[in-house]
């Protein structure tokens, strides 16, 4: 029997580029069956008349979900705890184009994996009419619990994985604690299973003023964008998610030291008290110069 893939896909007001993305999903091919589900997040735009248009072309593989606005994180997250009974799921933006063999990719790696499984890659970066222009950030180091703490490059978009993980996805949790929810399943992965990462990017990411977050163009306007972000204050909101990733999950930190490192990484107030943290501190980016830029923000206290 073919592998059973379910794409969990969050619109509010969709309508520009939602039918452009849901076909490059539907029309994916390769041993496997595949059922795209659209929630729709309290849209004031023609979505909903989009997702019908497409159930209609589409007989039988688009189900959609009406739903109030309560922003991406927490859709995607009442996406995921409703999702069971297929083998693999993935999650979907609105507005980007998925490249021919992703699906294929996810299900090839994901397939008969033990224990919880993400799978992830990189995409290309493009413009709004998507002419690429640069890639997400690759892999560089492992990503482990150390990394993911504190970063996140297997983007939502990307992110596919298996029963296992989704259980763990699918644990009780407060939703207003958690910046991003792709961060979140990244670090639940590292932490209790595996992250496969597969170098070849497989989607074209559509960069524009809608977006909720987003990379600069080319390596260095990926790395100023960080470092600006950074020293704008963007740790101060993952701070929240870290602490509470890490009293959420305790026991699986403490024997690592990591439960204790976010400790007294969050707790130094002083300056002097940031830099006797910095000279034992495991959290790192997966490049040298962003790990420098981080640490630059925490001595400054933007983190």
């Amino acid at each position: 029997m073919s592998t059973r893939v379910l794409i969990l896909l969050s619109a509010y007001n969709g309508e520009k580029y939602l039918r452009e993305q849901a076909e490059s999903v539907l029309t994916q091919t390769g041993d496997f069956s595949l059922v795209l589900r659209i929630r729709d997040d309290g849209s004031t735009d023609r979505t909903g008349e989009v997702v019908s248009a497409l159930q209609e072309a589409y007989p039988g593989r688009v189900e959609s979900i009406k739903g109030e606005n309560a922003g991406y994180n927490a859709s995607f997250f009442a996406l995921i705890d409703g999702a069971g009974g297929y083998d693999i799921y993935g999650l979907c933006d609105q507005d980007d184009k998925w490249l021919p063999g992703k699906v294929e990719a996810a299900v090839t790696s994901l397939k008969g994996a033990e224990g919880p499984t993400l799978y992830a890659c990189p995409s290309l970066t493009a413009d709004a009419a998507l002419n690429p222009v640069g890639v997400t950030r690759k892999k560089l180091r492992e990503i482990t619990p150390a990394n993911t703490l504190i970063q996140n490059i297997c983007p939502g978009h990307n992110q596919f994985f298996n029963n296992d993980l989704l259980r763990l996805i699918q644990q009780p949790r407060d939703v207003k604690r958690i910046y991003v929810y792709d961060l979140w399943i990244a670090g639940l992965a590292a932490l209790y299973g595996k992250i496969l990462f597969d170098e070849t990017p497989r989607t074209l990411y559509r960069q524009h003023s809608a977006n909720m977050l987003g990379y600069g163009k080319g390596s260095l306007g990926k790395i100023l964008k960080a470092g600006r972000r950074a020293m704008e204050g963007e740790g101060g909101k993952n701070k929240i998610q870290m602490q509470y990733f890490a009293d959420c999950h305790k026991k699986a930190l403490e024997p690592l030291g990591l439960y204790q490192a976010v400790e007294r990484f969050l707790n130094a107030k002083t300056f002097a008290q940031r830099l006797k943290v910095l000279l034992h501190c495991p959290f790192y980016r997966q490049s040298r110069l962003e790990t420098f830029l981080f640490r630059a923000a925490y001595l400054l206290g933007k983190y």
